[in-house]
């Protein structure tokens, strides 16, 4: 009997990490409910991440792209507002889906269900198409019996942050073309056409500018010590992926993202829509306070947030007021403290965290664009002083010389 490892919280709010001793993760959870506790992520030990822990997955299996999930999702909802059977419509999905791994998902989604198992429960043995997330509004909308609007509502959310996905990576796309032609030119200049200069004024027996000397020489350090550059940049790469690893650097990393000048508005304001908009649906479907904090700061992948919930669920935990626990965590504005507030004293508070989540889509997709506009132009100074410096360079010593013939 496999031991499995749970994060969970208790009818007080308390968080607990512990194992536990099943036939399965189903089992396991079962148990746990059983205590009173509400589970929040559970894992087989000795497993490696990103196998599954029901279902025999391999951890090779191919990820499926967020858009797809959402198609589904969307006509899954479709169907089922229109009466269709669960399962009828889950093959029906399956056999019309492109995406080979989606499609042999569904097909055993299908053949769960078929078996006695939930909705919920079956897509929970695929975590690395269905998140958390996903998984826990379907049992919502399970318990509620509004299973069609609870995926109408998931297909939306889904649609929604894919939808800023593609417009913050179409409007950042042509700056790191422009960001990398700049380093191809760089170097072909600088390996190049530079030392091809420096050979021709070799053979004059003349003293150059000072300009042209410092740029033979720039190229002179970078083509000896390019395998360096390269070395370094590596390291920088490795050391960056393990401090990334560990608790305190992913904390580090992540209030750099968010401070960081110019970029930093833009990624926090990506990470709160994502994070208010997470809430929402799930404070709107029914799922606790607790449970919904937690499973939205996971949304969120951001140590900064996931920190700042903590703090709000031992707030609320104590019996303060959920405003207030927002109020005291500085990473929130003050308008995300307003909003919950005015959302608590009315009963709107899933309708008023997806308003801030527009809000903060709306900015981003401004941002973006003003950054984006004001990049190109910058890189095109950029390629031109590079180029203009290396063309100065090399034609100052030549009307230099026929200054001195002339005189």
């Amino acid at each position: 009997m496999p031991n499995f490892e749970y994060v969970a919280r208790n009818r007080g709010g308390s968080r607990t990490t512990d194992t536990v001793r099943a036939d399965s993760a189903d089992a396991a959870v079962d148990a746990l409910h059983a205590q009173g506790l509400i589970v929040l992520s559970i894992t087989a030990t000795g497993e490696k991440v990103g196998s599954a822990v029901a279902g025999g997955l391999s951890f090779l299996t191919k990820k499926v792209p967020a858009s797809n999930v959402a198609i589904s999702t969307r006509q899954l909802a479709t169907m089922l507002h229109a009466g269709l059977p669960l399962i009828r419509s889950l093959r029906a999905l399956a056999r019309d889906e492109k995406h080979k791994e989606l499609s042999s998902v569904l097909t055993s989604v299908a053949g769960d269900i078929e078996s006695g198992e939930t909705l919920s429960r079956a897509l929970a043995r695929y975590p690395h198409v269905f998140s958390s997330f996903y998984v826990s509004l379907i049992k919502s909308g399970e318990e509620s019996g509004g299973l069609d609007e609870i995926m109408r509502q998931l297909s939306h959310y889904l649609e929604r942050t894919e939808s800023i996905k593609r417009k913050v990576k179409s409007a950042m796309s042509y700056p790191v073309f422009v960001i990398t032609f700049v380093a191809i030119a760089g170097l072909v200049l600088f390996l190049k056409v530079v030392p091809m200069m420096g050979k021709v004024y070799d053979g004059l027996d003349t003293e150059l500018p000072a300009l042209t000397q410092a740029v033979i020489t720039a190229s002179q350090l970078v083509t000896t010590y390019l395998w360096a550059i390269f070395v370094l940049l590596a390291a920088l790469a490795f050391g960056f992926s393990a401090l990334k690893k560990t608790a305190s650097g992913k904390f580090l990393i992540d209030s750099k993202k968010i401070t960081i000048p110019i970029f930093g508005s833009i990624v926090k304001k990506l990470v709160l829509a994502k994070f208010m908009r997470t809430l929402g649906i799930l404070v709107d479907s029914g799922v606790p306070v607790l449970s919904a904090l937690e499973l939205a700061s996971g949304s969120a992948q951001n140590e900064v947030i996931t920190r700042a919930v903590t703090e709000i669920c031992e707030s609320v935990s104590r019996g303060s007021k959920l405003s207030m626990g927002f109020g005291e965590a500085t990473v929130f504005p003050e308008i995300v403290v307003q909003m919950v507030s005015t959302g608590e004293e009315t009963g709107t508070l899933g309708t008023m965290l997806s308003e801030v989540a527009d809000f903060y889509d709306e900015q981003v997709e401004a941002s973006v664009n003003g950054l984006s506009s004001l990049i190109e132009p910058l890189m095109m100074v950029v390629i031109g002083g590079i180029v203009g410096v290396v063309v100065i360079a090399t034609f100052l010593p030549i009307f230099n010389m026929s200054s001195a013939i002339k005189g």
